[in-house]
């Protein structure tokens, strides 16, 4: 979505080219932009100067000559631009405003259909009303504090709350978080004046290095036809998760969705804790291995047991069911479950997506509600679920007793389970494992192993 930056370079960009113009008769090919009458809107536009173009938070604002404004927001892809009014094209075209007595026009192109448009008297705040300062117009950190005191909910997802500080999306509300050295999922009430401070401060400076730069290009921002912006290149953890941070140069930025928005950050520089992922294939040592990690400080997730609780979750087994009816007989049978997923390639995809998905968001929401703290997340099918950028370290589990530790666990049908390791992906991936531990050694060896991992992870991120 264009944000701050963005939406100012268009503002810059459409003066140069507007300010005089006048519209001719409105053509609407998406009504559904329109947010007042549109009878009013296509009446209200005809014959009317463009006087000047103003911006509030991320909406634009053209003033007429009539008393009366055009309220736009571009949303997620939204975009404005002066296009030829008999050489232009068609595709995604929302609505076009031909300029009298000039061969240009006002195009508004939406993929999405997401964008909106209003026709206001000057005195009519409309979608204006709630918005909250900018950045730029809040002079007392104390502001921010006193609104971020009511609650406990992540500082993100109040930065991008546009009722409190209008302005900062996705993009920089990451970006500021980092250059604070904040963790995006520390409860608000939890920050100090000083770091409303900071949050000020570096959202100003942060969002007009954007606009020198004419905003960030990550998707298909365009502030022009001819324009696009450059700040990208100046990003340190938005659209960065896998890479190394370019400022501590210790771990990989890292992702997570938090209240369904992407937020990547350090886990170094933000202090939020590092995420170990712990796989292995079956029968390997994970659980044991995952319970030295504990004993050593690290809170620890396992995903069988995240499925063991779904599976016990009447609201999940009836969407279960919905899904997958056949697993039923009447009650969920596990036993059918492992048939299929050894036999049945169709139901092992659409399974195994389902399966992966609701572990992923339990996995997710683990890391965020322990902020701070170390994590050790033990996932047998890591690879298979795509969560290899989802930790800080990987770490594999092997063994060359898989057989001899099954009948340990009182298995009966030891190649049923063993047919388990062609789902698991471990050989494949190996290469990307960060660390790699041989369970076949005596338990007091295998602590010891896990001891000297986390002095090598306590030496390189200290």
């Amino acid at each position: 979505m264009p944000e701050l930056p963005e939406v100012e370079t268009v503002r810059r960009q459409l003066t140069s080219q507007l300010i005089g113009k006048t519209f001719l008769e409105p053509i609407v090919y998406y009504s559904g932009m329109i947010k007042t009458p549109i009878n009013e809107y296509v009446s209200g536009l005809t014959g009317r100067k463009v006087t000047s173009i103003d911006r509030k938070g991320k909406f634009l604002i053209f003033n007429l000559d009539n008393d009366y404004r055009i309220i736009f927001h571009l949303r997620m892809e939204g975009k404005l631009f002066i296009v030829d009014k008999n050489n232009h094209s068609p595709s995604h075209l929302s609505l076009f405003i031909p300029f009298e007595n000039d061969n240009n026009g006002l195009a508004f192109y939406d993929v999405r259909k997401f964008g909106v448009t209003y026709y206001l008297p000057k005195d009519d705040e409309g979608p204006l009303e709630k918005l909250g300062k900018e950045p730029f117009d809040i002079d007392d950190p104390k502001y921010l504090l006193s609104h971020y005191q009511k609650t406990n909910k992540p500082i993100k997802e109040m930065l991008l709350d546009q009722t409190i500080m209008s302005g900062l999306g996705n993009i920089y509300a990451d970006e500021v978080c980092f250059a604070c050295r904040i963790s995006p999922f520390m409860k608000a009430n939890q920050l100090t004046e000083k770091n409303c401070e900071d949050i000020l401060t570096n959202s100003r400076l942060i969002l007009n290095k954007s606009i020198e730069n004419q905003g960030s290009t990550v998707r298909s921002y365009k502030a022009s036809a001819h324009v696009s912006g450059s700040f990208q290149n100046f990003l340190k953890v938005y659209s960065q998760d896998g890479k190394e941070c370019s400022v501590c140069h210790k771990v990989k930025i890292e992702k997570r969705k938090l209240s369904g928005r992407g937020t990547s950050y350090c886990p170094y520089c933000q202090k939020t804790g590092i995420s170990l992922g712990i796989t292995g294939k079956i029968a390997s040592g994970k659980s044991q291995v995952t319970k030295y990690f504990k004993d050593e400080g690290y809170v620890t997730f396992s995903a069988d047991e995240c499925v063991h609780e779904l599976y016990s979750n009447p609201l999940f087994l009836k969407e279960l069911e919905k899904e997958f009816p056949m697993i039923f007989s009447p009650s969920l049978d596990k036993r059918i479950i492992s048939d299929l997923l050894i036999n049945d390639s169709v139901f092992k995809r659409k399974y195994e997506t389902f399966i992966h998905s609701k572990v992923k968001e339990k996995a997710n929401q683990f890391i965020i509600e322990n902020d701070g703290k170390n994590k050790a997340l033990e996932i047998p099918l890591l690879f298979k679920a795509k969560m290899e950028n989802f930790f800080t370290y990987i770490i594999g589990c092997e063994t060359n007793n898989q057989i001899e530790h099954l009948l340990q666990r009182g298995e009966k049908e030891i190649e049923k389970k063993l047919a388990f390791n062609n789902l698991n992906n471990y050989d494949k991936n190996r290469h990307k494992l960060d660390y790699i531990i041989k369970t076949d050694s005596t338990l007091e060896d295998l602590r010891s192993k896990v001891k000297s991992i986390v002095a090598d992870i306590n030496n390189k991120t200290k």
